[in-house]
């Protein structure tokens, strides 16, 4: 029993912890937290570039690879937190059965000693 009460407990938390996570990303996703709103879009550096042109075919690649790799960050969490999420159910899945099919050789031993007791 203690074994399905824990696996039920990692599989509650792992179902909340992913659905966390899809706010998290849902917040990050808001304009307000845009690359343009972020401290990193305004950092010192690319204001030193003199050469407009090159300033701004700069910002536009530096841009570019900051949301790309935000939104690869962003499936790697929710691949990882899926996946954790399929182990603890399948996990608790297999205690439950394990249980069950306990009970069950329990129920048919009482059955065989109440017969033999009987018989």
């Amino acid at each position: 029993m203690k074994q399905i009460c824990q696996s039920k407990y990692e599989q509650e938390t792992s179902e909340q912890e992913y659905e966390f996570l899809k706010q998290q990303i849902a917040y990050y996703n808001l304009p307000s937290q845009s690359f343009e709103c972020s401290a990193i879009s305004h950092h010192p550096f690319m204001d030193s570039i003199q050469n407009l042109t090159v300033r701004e075919a700069l910002k536009k690649q530096f841009k570019e690879v900051a949301i790309q790799s935000r939104i690869t960050l962003f499936n790697i969490y929710l691949k990882s937190a899926e996946d954790q999420r399929q182990e603890y159910k399948k996990k608790h899945e297999a205690n439950v059965k394990k249980m069950n099919a306990s009970q069950h050789t329990l129920n048919n031993n009482e059955k065989l000693s109440s017969t033999s007791r009987h018989g």
